[in-house]
């Protein structure tokens, strides 16, 4: 990996981890976009993880007073084991379809709530356990699975502060999950050392920015920013996933 990708890398973990300050989702998976354009897929997993662990643990530590710390350590209890299991087929499984189908449910999650008087439910208190092990069998696939579950924990968060935070802390449990889970099948990313120490410094910078856009929001902007970001993530999977399928 050259320098320019390094800078690539660092520049764009800086411009993602802020858009995920202000809106608790997305950038984690325009991030993992941009690192399958320098490094191959298996390899641009775990990169991303240890990168996204700076970035989702800086947001937590800047949130730690909205964060519901119920919440994050029910839907953290399964991540390794259910990662455990889709490990081995993290090589040969159909990523393209999976991702399309990842997207489609995002945007009926988002769009049908939003057209109609139904609305996605909270979990309860034990059914966040569950939420964490559906994503923890996907991380190992799919890599960023935020906008799949981001309505989950919007539906459970009475402001954006409380949403914002609480999603960053199940994700700072996600991440070295992945990084274990990775590291064990012999795909750690120290190879990249360079480039998960320019990532790091971006998420940082970036998630501070954020952090102080989102303070100055109105809950109506933050609104129509969401619904258009978690729209245009959802889009933009399906459009790779089928062009990966063909």
């Amino acid at each position: 990996m050259d320098v320019g990708e390094v800078v690539l890398i660092g520049g764009g973990a800086l411009v993602t981890s802020a858009l995920t300050a202000v809106l608790g989702f997305g950038g984690g998976i325009v991030l993992l976009a941009l690192l399958l354009l320098v490094v191959d897929p298996i390899v641009a997993i775990p990169l991303h993880a240890a990168i996204q662990i700076a970035s989702n643990g800086s947001r937590t530590v800047i949130r730690r007073r909205d964060v519901d710390w119920g919440i994050v350590t029910r839907s953290s209890l399964l991540l390794l084991p259910a990662g455990a299991l889709t490990v081995p087929l993290a090589r040969a499984a159909p990523e393209a379809a999976l991702q399309v189908a990842i997207a489609v449910t995002v945007l009926v999650a988002t769009w049908v709530p939003e057209r109609t008087a139904l609305e996605v439910p909270a979990p309860s208190g034990p059914a966040w356990i569950g939420v964490g092990a559906v994503a923890g069998a996907l991380n190992p696939l799919v890599g960023a699975t935020g906008p799949l579950f981001a309505p989950l924990y919007k539906a459970a968060s009475a402001t954006r502060q409380r949403f914002v935070g609480t999603f960053a802390g199940t994700q700072v449990a996600g991440h070295p999950a992945k990084l274990v889970l990775f590291g064990a099948a012999g795909l750690a990313p120290t190879g990249h050392l360079p480039a998960v120490a320019a990532g790091i410094v971006g998420v940082v910078v970036g998630t501070e920015l954020g952090s102080r856009v989102l303070d100055r929001m109105s809950e109506q902007r933050f609104r129509s920013l969401y619904l258009a970001a978690i729209t245009a993530v959802a889009v933009y999977l399906v459009v790779d996933g089928v062009a990966g399928a063909g």
